[in-house]
């Protein structure tokens, strides 16, 4: 995280990929999104080394490009460079996708952009492409996943946030985004609760990717407003360590777990 006023943080403690010895997304298909980088990228190393065919979407054609090369079974990964926030692109090629496996097991939602500004220094445009990306962006892959998701009982992990349940000081548009992924999350495991379909989220708190590596905030900040929000020893979580989490949530060890919201932040806020 760019910022002196809030301190050094650990990056190096935890490898890339694990160890992995489970089927357990074995003959299954996922589509995650937000696959180029970061947690994306790891969620779909995790799923492919677990046996899952997987459907990569970001932005980033070089980021997908490298997280395909990156798994174990390459051949299993397939990408489309599109923007969440693109309703017909996305319906085309979620369907198409669909429709060439035979069938979708799982929604991995992880795209997402951060903006961090004082509040009254956010332009309504600024505000709004959070919004439409984090949230908007969610509910659109979810709406058009879920006919499919009810065919096969599957599941959908949503990627929130600590900021959604925290105050985070400057960053009201990602935190009122991710706020906004915990009530969708919620309302629609309600919904779908009686037609076999789980849907949970996870809420990491700092995660050493590239997005928050590029993340600096304004000059004034005061560190005492972020006094909460880090371990004692500085470190910062690992892309890894959250996919494991998305990886249990998604497949049938998590069979029990529906309407969640998955704290993963090492204990900041316990």
């Amino acid at each position: 995280m760019n910022t002196s006023a809030v301190g050094q943080v650990e990056t190096t403690s935890v490898a890339a990929t694990p160890t992995v010895v489970s089927n357990r997304f074995l003959n299954k298909t996922v589509i995650v999104t937000g696959a180029g980088s970061g947690i994306g990228q790891s969620v779909v190393i995790r799923l492919v080394a677990e046996g899952a065919s997987v459907f990569g979407i970001d932005v980033n054609e070089a980021g997908l490009q490298q997280t395909a090369q990156l798994t174990s079974q390459p051949d299993r990964v397939s990408i489309a460079v599109v923007s969440v926030t693109d309703e017909q692109q996305l319906t085309e090629k979620v369907n198409d996708y669909v429709a060439q496996q035979g069938r979708l097991d799982a929604l991995i939602n992880v795209a997402g952009i951060i903006r961090t500004s004082l509040s009254t220094d956010t332009t309504l445009e600024q505000f709004r492409s959070v919004i439409d990306t984090n949230l908007v962006g969610t509910y659109l892959l979810c709406r058009v996943c879920l006919p499919h998701l009810l065919k096969s009982k599957g599941n959908i992990v949503n990627t929130a946030s600590t900021a959604g349940l925290h105050g985070h000081p400057y960053m009201a548009a990602y935190a009122a985004s991710k706020g906004g992924v915990i009530a969708l999350t919620k309302s629609l495991a309600r919904e779908y609760i009686c037609q076999g379909v789980r849907v949970n989220a996870i809420a990491p708190g700092g995660t050493m990717t590239p997005l928050i590596a590029s993340v600096q905030f304004p000059p004034e900040v005061d560190p005492i407003l972020f006094a909460s929000l880090s371990l004692p020893d500085r470190r910062m979580g690992q892309p890894a360590e959250i996919a494991a989490v998305v990886a249990m949530l998604a497949s049938e060890d998590g069979s029990f777990i529906n309407g969640a919201v998955v704290q993963i932040d090492g204990g900041c806020h316990a």
